[in-house]
Protein backbone atom coordinates (compact mmCIF):
# COMPACT_ATOMS: atom_id res chain seq x y z
CA UNK A 1 0.00 0.00 0.00
CA UNK A 2 1.34 3.54 -0.66
CA UNK A 3 1.06 6.50 1.59
CA UNK A 4 0.76 10.42 1.79
CA UNK A 5 3.21 12.82 2.97
CA UNK A 6 2.56 16.62 3.94
CA UNK A 7 3.82 18.42 0.24
CA UNK A 8 4.84 21.54 2.31
CA UNK A 9 7.03 19.69 4.77
CA UNK A 10 8.49 17.60 1.98
CA UNK A 11 9.42 20.48 0.41
CA UNK A 12 10.85 21.88 3.53
CA UNK A 13 12.80 18.24 3.90
CA UNK A 14 13.67 18.21 0.18
CA UNK A 15 15.47 21.95 0.76
CA UNK A 16 17.00 21.09 4.13
CA UNK A 17 18.55 17.52 2.81
CA UNK A 18 19.87 18.52 -0.90
CA UNK A 19 23.39 19.32 0.48
CA UNK A 20 23.79 16.54 3.37
CA UNK A 21 26.09 14.07 1.73
CA UNK A 22 24.89 10.88 4.10
CA UNK A 23 21.33 10.62 3.16
CA UNK A 24 20.16 9.58 0.00
CA UNK A 25 16.63 10.20 -1.32
CA UNK A 26 13.90 7.77 -2.55
CA UNK A 27 10.92 8.21 -4.83
CA UNK A 28 7.82 6.91 -3.48
CA UNK A 29 4.10 7.47 -4.40
CA UNK A 30 1.63 8.46 -1.64
CA UNK A 31 -2.18 8.12 -1.27
CA UNK A 32 -4.03 11.50 -0.92
CA UNK A 33 -7.12 11.66 0.97
CA UNK A 34 -9.86 13.07 -0.31
CA UNK A 35 -10.36 17.16 1.07
CA UNK A 36 -14.27 16.03 1.36
CA UNK A 37 -15.99 13.33 3.29
CA UNK A 38 -15.97 11.13 0.21
CA UNK A 39 -17.60 8.10 1.51
CA UNK A 40 -15.75 4.86 0.58
CA UNK A 41 -20.10 2.84 0.46
CA UNK A 42 -21.43 3.86 -2.56
CA UNK A 43 -23.46 2.62 -5.72
CA UNK A 44 -22.57 5.00 -8.76
CA UNK A 45 -21.32 8.54 -9.04
CA UNK A 46 -22.89 10.76 -11.33
CA UNK A 47 -22.21 13.95 -12.71
CA UNK A 48 -24.81 16.31 -13.86
CA UNK A 49 -24.65 20.27 -15.74
CA UNK A 50 -27.29 21.98 -13.71
CA UNK A 51 -26.14 25.43 -15.62
CA UNK A 52 -27.77 25.34 -19.28
CA UNK A 53 -27.45 29.27 -19.67
CA UNK A 54 -24.19 29.89 -19.99
CA UNK A 55 -24.66 33.35 -22.19
CA UNK A 56 -26.90 34.15 -19.26
CA UNK A 57 -29.55 35.22 -21.97
CA UNK A 58 -32.57 33.32 -20.56
CA UNK A 59 -32.13 30.79 -23.28
CA UNK A 60 -30.94 27.14 -23.45
CA UNK A 61 -27.35 27.16 -24.61
CA UNK A 62 -27.67 23.54 -26.40
CA UNK A 63 -24.40 23.39 -28.47
CA UNK A 64 -22.00 24.99 -25.33
CA UNK A 65 -24.01 23.11 -22.80
CA UNK A 66 -23.44 19.72 -24.73
CA UNK A 67 -20.01 21.05 -25.16
CA UNK A 68 -19.28 21.87 -21.42
CA UNK A 69 -20.58 19.01 -20.54
CA UNK A 70 -18.93 16.41 -22.64
CA UNK A 71 -15.52 17.53 -22.13
CA UNK A 72 -16.29 17.85 -18.33
CA UNK A 73 -17.15 13.98 -17.91
CA UNK A 74 -13.82 13.24 -19.71
CA UNK A 75 -12.23 15.69 -17.57
CA UNK A 76 -13.95 13.22 -14.35
CA UNK A 77 -12.65 10.61 -16.00
CA UNK A 78 -9.45 10.91 -16.28
CA UNK A 79 -9.56 12.28 -12.70
CA UNK A 80 -10.87 8.54 -11.57
CA UNK A 81 -8.36 6.81 -13.45
CA UNK A 82 -5.67 8.62 -11.39
CA UNK A 83 -7.71 8.01 -8.10
CA UNK A 84 -7.61 5.21 -5.66
CA UNK A 85 -10.14 2.97 -4.97
CA UNK A 86 -12.74 4.54 -7.66
CA UNK A 87 -13.02 2.39 -10.89
CA UNK A 88 -14.72 4.65 -14.30
CA UNK A 89 -17.49 2.00 -14.51
CA UNK A 90 -19.14 3.43 -11.16
CA UNK A 91 -19.41 6.86 -13.48
CA UNK A 92 -22.42 8.19 -15.44
CA UNK A 93 -23.11 11.52 -15.93
CA UNK A 94 -27.06 13.11 -16.49
CA UNK A 95 -28.09 13.93 -20.09
CA UNK A 96 -30.80 16.36 -21.00
CA UNK A 97 -31.15 18.95 -18.87
CA UNK A 98 -32.02 18.72 -15.36
CA UNK A 99 -33.90 21.30 -13.32
CA UNK A 100 -31.67 23.47 -10.97
CA UNK A 101 -34.25 25.23 -9.70
CA UNK A 102 -36.02 21.77 -8.69
CA UNK A 103 -33.06 20.74 -6.59
CA UNK A 104 -32.85 23.84 -5.10
CA UNK A 105 -36.31 24.52 -4.25
CA UNK A 106 -37.39 27.19 -1.77
CA UNK A 107 -33.21 27.17 -0.83
CA UNK A 108 -33.93 23.48 0.54
CA UNK A 109 -32.57 20.33 -1.24
CA UNK A 110 -35.18 18.59 -2.82
CA UNK A 111 -33.94 14.94 -2.60
CA UNK A 112 -37.01 13.85 -4.08
CA UNK A 113 -35.82 15.17 -7.07
CA UNK A 114 -32.21 13.79 -6.89
CA UNK A 115 -33.95 10.69 -6.25
CA UNK A 116 -35.79 10.96 -9.42
CA UNK A 117 -32.72 11.70 -11.32
CA UNK A 118 -30.71 8.46 -9.58
CA UNK A 119 -33.85 5.78 -10.36
CA UNK A 120 -32.09 4.62 -13.41
CA UNK A 121 -29.26 4.42 -12.07
CA UNK A 122 -29.00 3.43 -8.26
CA UNK A 123 -26.83 6.55 -8.04
CA UNK A 124 -26.04 8.10 -4.45
CA UNK A 125 -23.34 10.64 -4.95
CA UNK A 126 -24.09 12.96 -7.03
CA UNK A 127 -21.12 15.57 -8.22
CA UNK A 128 -23.42 19.18 -9.22
CA UNK A 129 -21.88 22.27 -11.34
CA UNK A 130 -24.35 24.51 -9.73
CA UNK A 131 -23.30 27.42 -12.34
CA UNK A 132 -20.75 28.38 -14.27
CA UNK A 133 -19.35 32.19 -15.53
CA UNK A 134 -16.94 32.54 -18.66
CA UNK A 135 -15.61 35.62 -19.43
CA UNK A 136 -12.73 36.02 -22.37
CA UNK A 137 -9.86 38.36 -23.14
CA UNK A 138 -8.25 38.46 -26.56
CA UNK A 139 -6.41 41.23 -28.74
CA UNK A 140 -4.09 41.16 -31.41
CA UNK A 141 -0.87 43.23 -31.77
CA UNK A 142 1.98 43.68 -34.74
CA UNK A 143 5.62 44.32 -34.03
CA UNK A 144 6.55 46.48 -37.05
CA UNK A 145 10.05 46.72 -35.33
CA UNK A 146 10.76 43.15 -36.88
CA UNK A 147 11.49 42.51 -40.06
CA UNK A 148 9.25 40.76 -41.92
CA UNK A 149 6.38 42.09 -39.48
CA UNK A 150 5.65 39.99 -36.87
CA UNK A 151 2.07 39.55 -35.22
CA UNK A 152 1.71 38.26 -32.05
CA UNK A 153 -2.24 37.11 -30.71
CA UNK A 154 -3.19 35.90 -27.01
CA UNK A 155 -6.91 34.58 -25.57
CA UNK A 156 -7.27 34.42 -22.29
CA UNK A 157 -9.99 32.54 -20.44
CA UNK A 158 -11.18 32.96 -16.75
CA UNK A 159 -13.83 30.34 -15.46
CA UNK A 160 -15.43 30.37 -12.44
CA UNK A 161 -17.51 27.15 -11.27
CA UNK A 162 -19.52 26.62 -7.57
CA UNK A 163 -19.56 22.87 -7.31
CA UNK A 164 -21.47 20.59 -4.76
CA UNK A 165 -21.19 16.91 -3.79
CA UNK A 166 -24.22 15.19 -2.13
CA UNK A 167 -25.04 12.16 -0.86
CA UNK A 168 -28.28 10.73 -1.59
CA UNK A 169 -28.17 7.77 1.10
CA UNK A 170 -26.92 9.88 3.85
CA UNK A 171 -29.22 12.93 2.77
CA UNK A 172 -26.20 15.54 2.86
CA UNK A 173 -24.13 18.02 1.46
CA UNK A 174 -20.32 16.69 1.03
CA UNK A 175 -18.99 19.97 -0.24
CA UNK A 176 -19.59 23.39 -1.90
CA UNK A 177 -16.79 24.99 -3.58
CA UNK A 178 -15.74 27.91 -5.87
CA UNK A 179 -13.63 26.58 -8.50
CA UNK A 180 -11.56 29.46 -10.32
CA UNK A 181 -8.70 29.03 -12.93
CA UNK A 182 -7.59 31.10 -15.95
CA UNK A 183 -5.96 29.72 -18.90
CA UNK A 184 -4.05 31.58 -21.58
CA UNK A 185 -3.18 30.88 -25.15
CA UNK A 186 -0.67 32.52 -27.44
CA UNK A 187 0.19 32.20 -31.26
CA UNK A 188 2.99 34.13 -33.60
CA UNK A 189 2.51 34.60 -37.19
CA UNK A 190 3.95 37.02 -40.23
CA UNK A 191 0.25 37.74 -41.11
CA UNK A 192 -3.25 38.42 -39.51
CA UNK A 193 -4.40 35.12 -40.98
CA UNK A 194 -1.42 33.49 -39.95
CA UNK A 195 -1.33 34.28 -36.61
CA UNK A 196 -5.42 33.50 -36.32
CA UNK A 197 -4.81 29.70 -37.91
CA UNK A 198 -1.76 29.41 -35.58
CA UNK A 199 -4.47 30.24 -32.16
CA UNK A 200 -6.07 27.22 -31.41
CA UNK A 201 -9.90 28.00 -32.08
CA UNK A 202 -12.70 29.30 -29.32
CA UNK A 203 -14.41 26.01 -29.17
CA UNK A 204 -11.02 24.27 -28.40
CA UNK A 205 -10.03 26.93 -25.77
CA UNK A 206 -13.44 26.24 -23.60
CA UNK A 207 -13.16 22.16 -24.51
CA UNK A 208 -9.96 22.77 -22.53
CA UNK A 209 -11.05 24.96 -20.03
CA UNK A 210 -14.21 22.70 -18.91
CA UNK A 211 -11.99 19.80 -18.94
CA UNK A 212 -9.37 21.00 -16.58
CA UNK A 213 -12.04 22.30 -14.10
CA UNK A 214 -13.29 19.19 -13.84
CA UNK A 215 -10.10 16.81 -14.16
CA UNK A 216 -9.49 19.50 -11.14
CA UNK A 217 -12.27 19.27 -9.00
CA UNK A 218 -12.45 15.43 -9.28
CA UNK A 219 -8.25 15.42 -7.73
CA UNK A 220 -10.30 17.44 -4.76
CA UNK A 221 -12.82 15.12 -4.08
CA UNK A 222 -11.29 11.90 -5.05
CA UNK A 223 -9.05 9.78 -3.12
CA UNK A 224 -5.31 9.82 -5.34
CA UNK A 225 -1.51 8.73 -5.84
CA UNK A 226 0.96 11.23 -5.61
CA UNK A 227 5.04 11.62 -6.36
CA UNK A 228 6.98 12.33 -3.01
CA UNK A 229 10.83 11.69 -2.32
CA UNK A 230 11.49 9.84 1.14
CA UNK A 231 15.31 10.52 2.60
CA UNK A 232 17.50 7.96 4.88
CA UNK A 233 20.94 7.67 5.70
CA UNK A 234 23.27 5.60 3.08
CA UNK A 235 26.37 6.21 5.00
CA UNK A 236 28.04 5.29 8.36
CA UNK A 237 30.05 2.38 7.71
CA UNK A 238 30.01 -0.94 4.94
CA UNK A 239 27.07 -2.14 6.23
CA UNK A 240 25.01 1.24 5.91
CA UNK A 241 26.48 1.19 2.28
CA UNK A 242 25.63 -2.67 1.83
CA UNK A 243 21.85 -1.37 3.38
CA UNK A 244 21.68 1.33 0.90
CA UNK A 245 22.24 -1.51 -1.56
CA UNK A 246 19.28 -3.66 -0.80
CA UNK A 247 16.93 -0.06 -0.67
CA UNK A 248 18.04 0.22 -4.43
CA UNK A 249 16.61 -3.41 -5.08
CA UNK A 250 13.81 -2.91 -3.15
CA UNK A 251 14.92 -5.08 -0.41
CA UNK A 252 13.70 -3.10 2.34
CA UNK A 253 13.90 -6.29 4.42
CA UNK A 254 17.60 -6.85 4.17
CA UNK A 255 18.24 -3.38 4.50
CA UNK A 256 15.92 -3.40 7.71
CA UNK A 257 17.90 -6.33 9.11
CA UNK A 258 21.46 -4.43 8.60
CA UNK A 259 20.30 -1.23 10.57
CA UNK A 260 18.60 -3.14 13.09
CA UNK A 261 22.27 -4.42 14.33
CA UNK A 262 23.06 -0.68 15.03
CA UNK A 263 20.02 0.76 16.99
CA UNK A 264 22.00 0.27 20.48
CA UNK A 265 25.38 1.11 18.69
CA UNK A 266 27.86 3.01 21.26
CA UNK A 267 28.13 5.64 18.61
CA UNK A 268 25.04 7.57 18.75
CA UNK A 269 25.33 9.05 15.26
CA UNK A 270 25.00 5.85 14.18
CA UNK A 271 22.61 4.48 16.30
CA UNK A 272 20.13 7.81 15.87
CA UNK A 273 21.11 6.84 11.76
CA UNK A 274 19.89 3.33 11.96
CA UNK A 275 16.67 4.44 14.03
CA UNK A 276 15.93 6.52 11.55
CA UNK A 277 16.21 4.18 8.46
CA UNK A 278 14.19 1.62 10.31
CA UNK A 279 11.57 4.76 10.86
CA UNK A 280 11.67 4.92 6.68
CA UNK A 281 11.49 1.18 5.98
CA UNK A 282 8.36 0.74 8.44
CA UNK A 283 6.32 3.82 6.24
CA UNK A 284 7.01 2.21 3.33
CA UNK A 285 5.54 -0.73 4.47
CA UNK A 286 2.85 0.73 5.88
CA UNK A 287 3.63 0.53 9.69
CA UNK A 288 2.74 3.80 11.04
CA UNK A 289 3.21 3.10 14.61
CA UNK A 290 6.72 1.18 14.32
CA UNK A 291 7.55 3.74 12.24
CA UNK A 292 6.88 6.54 14.55
CA UNK A 293 8.27 4.58 17.32
CA UNK A 294 11.54 4.34 15.89
CA UNK A 295 11.76 8.14 14.45
CA UNK A 296 11.00 8.92 18.29
CA UNK A 297 13.71 6.44 19.45
CA UNK A 298 15.92 8.15 16.95
CA UNK A 299 15.24 11.62 18.13
CA UNK A 300 16.14 10.59 21.04
CA UNK A 301 19.09 9.31 20.92
CA UNK A 302 20.26 12.65 19.19
CA UNK A 303 17.97 15.11 18.92
CA UNK A 304 17.96 16.69 15.25
CA UNK A 305 15.49 19.08 13.63
CA UNK A 306 14.57 16.42 10.00
CA UNK A 307 13.96 13.58 12.43
CA UNK A 308 11.40 15.80 14.77
CA UNK A 309 9.52 16.80 11.30
CA UNK A 310 9.58 13.69 10.26
CA UNK A 311 7.88 12.52 13.35
CA UNK A 312 5.03 15.13 12.61
CA UNK A 313 4.76 13.30 9.30
CA UNK A 314 4.07 9.89 10.43
CA UNK A 315 2.14 11.28 13.18
CA UNK A 316 -0.27 13.02 10.44
CA UNK A 317 0.00 10.09 8.09
CA UNK A 318 -1.74 7.96 11.17
CA UNK A 319 -4.37 10.21 12.13
CA UNK A 320 -5.49 10.13 8.24
CA UNK A 321 -5.68 6.43 8.14
CA UNK A 322 -8.94 6.14 9.63
CA UNK A 323 -9.99 8.58 6.91
CA UNK A 324 -8.82 6.56 3.69
CA UNK A 325 -9.64 3.77 5.14
CA UNK A 326 -12.88 5.34 5.04
CA UNK A 327 -12.71 6.36 1.62
CA UNK A 328 -11.53 3.40 0.27
CA UNK A 329 -13.25 0.68 1.63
Amino acid sequence: MKYRIISLLTVFIAVFFTNCQPLTSIQIETLVPSQIDFPGNYNLIVFANLDNDINNDGEIDTILYNMITSEMKLGFLDAIKMSAGVDSSVFLYVKGFPDKNRIYASDTISWEYLDRLATNNNADIFILLDSIKLSMESDIYTNFYNEPTEYYKYRELAVLINWSVFDLFERKRLDSYAYKDTLYWEAYGYSKSEVESNLISLEKSIRETAYFAAYDYGKRILPGWKTERRYYFNTGNLDFQMAADCVYNNNWDDAAAIWGKYVDHLDKEIASRACFNLAVANEIKGKFIVAIGWAERSNQIKPKTRTQYYIEILKERQQELEKLEKQLF
